[in-house]
């Protein structure tokens, strides 16, 4: 495979990226998966700060290619994840959930590569303008927390690439070559996966929950909470609960 700018950011050797997941992306997959030549990412999002910095070196140890730490910014211990980050040396940082012109300027300071999620071509313009080096578009079809827009991804890719500059990643509804090939013909310069590394053997989800997304096929999940916080969830008794 070629090299794009996503493989020149974030020097890897395919323009992939292993979806920091909360609950699920630990250092035993973002280590597997840098070692597998992708951009490994571990989800602090369900981490306290000493937790996060114990996953950072032990995915130092482990890692013999790229990866980095997705934080969502509405996190409550905010402040000491980010400077749990700064101080452990991390090369790439992945913001969502919140406004990237609050701490992209620390990042880059202290010469953190920084990438922000956005489910818009407003919120991928105004990332740009913060002065991110990349942003993800992520469409309606995604896993987890998702934009409230429902903009799906292969609409989204193109839109967003026409308006901004900076290398676009695309996620949402991508797990397989054949869609990450479509993203790329699309303008995309790299893609984020998230569910197909949640149900690999490196995962810390449990395994009944990798089944289920194994399973699971077309209708068996929807996007809800839109008013609280969207978010797919697999349609079963406790989507019903939480609806």
């Amino acid at each position: 495979m070629t090299a794009s700018r996503v493989t020149d950011l974030f020097k890897t050797r395919y323009p992939v990226v292993q979806a920091g997941m909360i609950w699920v992306s630990g250092w035993r997959l973002a280590s597997a998966a840098a070692n597998a030549g992708c951009l490994g990412l571990i989800g602090a999002g369900s981490m306290h700060p000493d937790v996060l910095r114990e996953h950072i070196g032990k995915c130092m140890e482990a890692a013999q290619g790229a990866f980095g730490v997705n934080i969502p910014l509405m996190y409550p211990e905010i402040n000491r994840i980010m400077q749990t980050v700064a101080e452990e040396k991390v090369r790439v940082v992945f913001t969502s959930a919140g406004n990237p012109k609050t701490w992209t300027g620390f990042l880059k300071e202290k010469g953190i590569a920084v990438a922000h999620v956005v489910s818009s071509v407003k919120f991928a313009v105004k990332a740009q303008e913060a002065g991110v080096d990349a942003v993800v578009a992520e469409g309606f079809e995604a896993g987890g927390h998702n934009g409230r827009e429902e903009t799906t991804t292969m609409c989204l890719i193109p839109m967003v690439k026409k308006e901004v500059d900076i290398p676009v990643i695309a996620a949402g509804g991508i797990a397989t070559g054949r869609g990450m090939l479509a993203a790329l013909a699309l303008g995309a310069d790299g893609v984020q996966v998230g569910s197909r590394f949640a149900a690999s053997k490196e995962s810390s989800a449990h395994d009944a929950f990798k089944q289920k997304i194994v399973a699971a096929a077309d209708g068996d999940t929807t996007l809800t909470l839109k008013k609280i916080g969207p978010v797919r969830l697999i349609r079963n008794e406790f989507c019903k609960k939480a609806e």
